[in-house]
C-alpha cells in the first residue's frame, strides 16, 4: 500500500482528511512564533500530525547535519553522499520508533534532497528552499550564505492507535552530526512545541 499524500507545509495541505489540512494553518502560527534563526547548524524541525491511526511526519534538517557540507553537490564524492543520506531517510522505520503495541507500519516515505539546480536557483533568480527572516528578506541572501536541507515526509499507519503514546526518534544515531530537534506537534485536538536532543529523544503523547 502506498500513499501520495503530499508533505504538510511544502506542498500544502494534506488532502485525506480535514483535521491534515488545518494542520498546515497551525504549524505555519508556530512557525511564525519562533524567534531564533531557523536554520541553525546542528538544529532540524519536525512536525507530527496524529489523528486516528494515521501519523504524519515531515522533517527538515540543514545540508551540513546530514551530509557536512551545504554547498552544491559538485563531485562525485558529494553525489555519492547525498545518495546514501537519501536512502537513511526514506527509511523512516530506521528513524521512528513506535511502541510496539502500537503496530505502526511506514506506508510511504518521500525525500527531497540538496541538487546543484537548487543552488543555481538560489544564486540566480529564485530561491527553491529560501527561508526568510522576519522583515521578509532571504537569509541566505542577506548573510551571504547558501544553505541547502533536506525535506522528508512519513505516512506511517497504526493498527491500534490507543497504544501510541510515543515516538523515539533515531536522527541522533542515524545522523550523528545532528544535535537537536525542534518539534511542533498536533494530536487530535491539541498541539505543542518540543525539543528533543541526543540525551532526550522520546516524544511522548
Amino acid at each position: 500500500m502506498t500513499s501520495n499524500t503530499p508533505p504538510i507545509l511544502h506542498k500544502g495541505a494534506l488532502s485525506a482528511a480535514g483535521f491534515f489540512a488545518a494542520s498546515v494553518v497551525v504549524f505555519a502560527a508556530m512557525a511564525a512564533d519562533r524567534h531564533h534563526d531557523a536554520h541553525q547548524h546542528g538544529v532540524s524541525e519536525m512536525n507530527l500530525a496524529i489523528e486516528g491511526s494515521r501519523v504524519e511526519i515531515e522533517l527538515e534538517s540543514p545540508g551540513s547535519d546530514i551530509v557536512g557540507f551545504e554547498h552544491a553537490p559538485s563531485t562525485a564524492a558529494d553525489r555519492q553522499a547525498i545518495a546514501g543520506a537519501v536512502k537513511k531517510l526514506k527509511n523512516g522505520s530506521g528513524l521512528f520508533a513506535f511502541p510496539t503495541a502500537a503496530d505502526c507500519k511506514l506506508e510511504n516515505s518521500v525525500v527531497e534532497a540538496p541538487s546543484a539546480e537548487d543552488h543555481e536557483d538560489k544564486n540566480g533568480h529564485g530561491h527553491k528552499h529560501g527561508h526568510k527572516d522576519g522583515h521578509g528578506h532571504d537569509r541566505a541572501e542577506k548573510k551571504g550564505e547558501t544553505h541547502s536541507e533536506f525535506h522528508a515526509h512519513y505516512h506511517f499507519s497504526c493498527e491500534k492507535p490507543r497504544e501510541l503514546k510515543h515516538v523515539e526518534v533515531k536522527l541522533f544515531d542515524v545522523f550523528p552530526r545532528a544535535e537537536g530537534i525542534e518539534v511542533q506537534a498536533i494530536i487530535s485536538n491539541r498541539q505543542f512545541k518540543r525539543e528533543l536532543t541526543r540525551g532526550s529523544s522520546r516524544l511522548t503523547f
